[in-house]
């Protein structure tokens, strides 16, 4: 049997496209969404933190494997991986040091995906741990400046800022990607003012919806709309759009598929998949059509959890 990655279709369409001087897209659009990787390398961590974290340790081992071996056999065209990929951008040693190198273990991770991916970031990729004065650790986004600089110049989808945006092509149907950066809290879970996006990225969101046109709008980011005041400032961007069909989340390392409404008309649905740092089958398949969008049940293949409507 041919694996769909590599089928026959997909070998000679093409070629022979390209003989009649066009080459119309493929019907669908499958990918993988992924979340909350927590990513980790503990050597040199100060012991408390390193003590705390470690339910995390194996976690680069785990997510190389499955980029190299599942994702190659599920034949999906792309990976999305919605924030929190690494557990933490720096930690402090023993001896006060700054303990970086986290970029590059979810590199490392990563380096084996057959197929492009895609990544935002989350509270997690801006946050440094230190240990308070009681010896606990203690995690705050001093860093954050720092951490999006980082992650812009390593990873390729985020070389034109921590906030872009990419379109896929499903048969007749555009599907218009927009990533969002909404993991800042400053003081992290201490914070009391919640999580908050700037201005500009916020004034961004409204030139995406306004200038994609009738592309069928899926919007990733880290932390799931709620009721927030940053949530209704993001929701109220989104209901400029003629149909935003999905939104991809995660943050709460729980599964989830949600009714959102976006305003007192407009509605969209939500779905957060369960963190892939607490288990290799925490991963959810979405395929597009021209006329729909299939969200899986988390870790199946064939098992369709949600359909929803787009296109025409």
């Amino acid at each position: 049997m041919i694996p769909r990655a590599v089928s026959f279709r997909r070998l000679l369409l093409p070629a022979l496209c390209y003989l009649a001087g066009s080459l119309p897209a493929a019907p669908t659009v499958d990918f993988l969404h992924l979340t909350d990787t927590h990513v980790t390398d503990l050597r040199e961590v100060a012991e408390p933190i390193a003590k705390a974290r470690v339910h995390f340790k194996d976690t680069g081992p785990a997510l190389e494997k499955f980029l190299g071996g599942e994702v190659r056999a599920l034949g999906v065209d792309l990976v999305l991986i919605t924030g929190d990929l690494i557990d933490g951008f720096s930690f402090v040693a023993g001896d006060g040091r700054r303990v970086h190198g986290q970029i590059d273990a979810f590199l490392r991770a990563t380096r084996p995906c057959p197929v492009p991916l895609f990544a935002l970031l989350g509270n997690h990729d801006l946050s440094h741990y230190g240990v308070s004065a009681a010896g606990k650790p203690a995690a705050d986004q001093s860093v954050a400046g720092e951490a999006r600089a980082a992650w812009g110049a390593a990873v390729p989808s985020l070389r034109q800022g921590t906030y872009t945006a990419f379109t896929q092509q499903a048969g007749e149907t555009k599907y218009h990607f927009v990533l969002l950066d909404n993991g800042y809290s400053a003081a992290g879970s201490d914070d009391k003012g919640g999580f908050r996006m700037a201005h500009e990225q916020l004034f961004w969101l409204r030139r995406q919806m306004e200038t994609s046109g009738k592309a069928v709008k899926i919007v990733a980011l880290h932390v799931p709309l709620g009721a927030d005041a940053n949530s209704q400032a993001i929701k109220a961007e989104l209901a400029r759009a003629p149909q935003v069909a999905l939104v991809l989340a995660g943050h709460v390392h729980k599964d989830g598929i949600d009714d959102l409404a976006l305003g007192e008309s407009k509605r969209t649905v939500q779905v957060r998949t369960h963190a892939f740092g607490y288990g290799v089958n925490h991963w959810r398949r979405v395929r597009l059509h021209a006329d729909r969008i299939e969200v899986f049940a988390t870790g199946s293949r064939d098992r369709v959890e949600r359909t929803i409507a787009s296109g025409r």
